[in-house]
């Protein structure tokens, strides 16, 4: 069976689920691939060690492989591999006494090219990192959370609610909160960088 990892098409990840429980390795090779880069950046999001982030991946695929039974009976794998990640990471944080924070998400470098071309790509990269840092130093924790697991998870206020241990009004309220406050920041931040390049 092919899936691309793009694709969440519930039917076909439920019979991933079923063959994998069956015995399938092929399935959970495939499942692996389907959410284990969607965990990674997750886990890069909440700024935490690379080697902490592919600890937690690890463990947790090894974890639903030795107890494949208990998948039986997950509807939804994709919020159940986000919830199992989540605690895992931050169990693993914990035990190293290290205190890590929701912060902005990681920006990659630019490619190598044409000095001219990278100076300039970098200029404007620049800009935008310090917007979008400006506009994230303003949500608190929480509020990262709840919009990265709306937002890129693709996961409902229901499953924000639980993953997170508060009601569902309390996760709505927080995505809320949050977006208001990044469309007054950002609008501001906007309007700042436009002086500044008039100046």
């Amino acid at each position: 069976m092919t899936l691309k990892r793009t694709t969440f098409d519930l039917l076909a990840i439920r019979q991933l689920r079923d063959e994998f429980v069956e015995g399938d390795d092929k399935a959970y090779s495939i499942l692996y691939n389907l959410f284990a880069k969607d965990l990674y950046a997750f886990g890069l999001s909440l700024k935490a060690s690379t080697e902490l982030v592919e600890d937690a991946i690890h463990d947790v695929f090894v974890e639903i492989y030795a107890h494949r039974q208990n998948l039986e009976k997950v509807d939804n794998l994709k919020y159940y591999f986000i919830a199992a990640f989540r605690n895992r990471l931050f169990y693993l944080i914990k035990k190293e006494s290290k205190t890590t924070g929701i912060t902005e998400t990681n920006f990659q470098g630019l490619n190598e090219r044409d000095f001219q071309e990278e100076w300039i790509e970098r200029e404007i990269e620049d800009e935008r990192q310090i917007l979008l840092k400006r506009l994230f130093r303003e949500l608190n924790e929480h509020q990262r959370e709840a919009l990265y697991h709306r937002f890129v998870e693709g996961l409902s206020c229901d499953e924000i609610a639980d993953l997170m241990n508060i009601n569902y009004q309390s996760a709505k309220n927080l995505i809320l909160r949050a977006i208001k406050k990044l469309k007054s920041v950002a609008a501001f931040a906007i309007i700042l960088l436009l002086l500044l390049r008039l100046g």
